[in-house]
């Protein structure tokens, strides 16, 4: 064969071959943008009798986010931290931790390596999503390059995004996360979305 003709089925079967590796992928529900929304399809790691998911509001009811069913009702009256994970500003209603109890005991959830070890082995796409945000990647709900995924036996494979301000740009990851323990590791798949200037 000649030269040419190799080098042109080497590019189709490697254009084929990513062309099935993005189709092998599936969109991640547009609810999943946020982790309010992720909350509810924790698996705790331990056995914890009961849990919930607060913000740092000073209203009670509007603080809690998401709480666990509970065979019993039971209160948790506890201090609220001064940080959290997902800490995004400095004021009210910016940060999210976990009171849980366990062995009749409350355990504070406060720090985004807490909330990696609260869900632990990653049963589900949204606890991957919520690993994924605790490394600071979003989801891109309107492209596949930082919103999809795949899985197997071992992994999840997420596409997300990183955003980069003025102008503003958004680089995709590949974020590979072990389901036996949430390690992950991730690589640049590139700018696939950007502004020509800034506003």
């Amino acid at each position: 064969m000649k030269k040419s003709g190799l080098i042109t089925l080497l590019i189709a079967q490697l254009f084929l071959s990513q062309n099935s590796q993005t189709q092998n992928y599936q969109k991640i529900p547009d609810v999943f943008d946020t982790p309010e929304n992720l909350y509810p399809f924790i698996k705790p790691s331990e056995n914890m009798s009961y849990w919930k998911v607060f913000t740092n509001h000073s209203d009670y009811e509007k603080a809690v986010l998401y709480e666990s069913q509970y065979p019993e009702p039971m209160t948790i009256l506890e201090p609220i931290p001064e940080r959290g994970f997902f800490q995004k500003c400095s004021g009210e209603n910016c940060y999210h931790y976990i009171i849980a109890c366990k062995n009749d005991r409350p355990e504070y959830f406060k720090t985004d390596n807490d909330l990696r070890k609260f869900i632990a082995e990653v049963d589900n796409i949204a606890e991957a999503v919520l690993i994924v945000n605790t490394y600071g990647f979003s989801i891109d709900i309107n492209n596949a390059e930082g919103g999809s995924f795949k899985k197997d036996e071992n992994n999840f494979y997420l596409k997300t995004f990183k955003s980069h301000k003025c102008p503003e740009v958004r680089e995709s990851f590949l974020v590979t996360i072990e389901r036996k323990n949430g390690q992950t590791t991730s690589q640049s798949n590139g700018i696939y979305s950007s502004k020509k200037s800034c506003e």
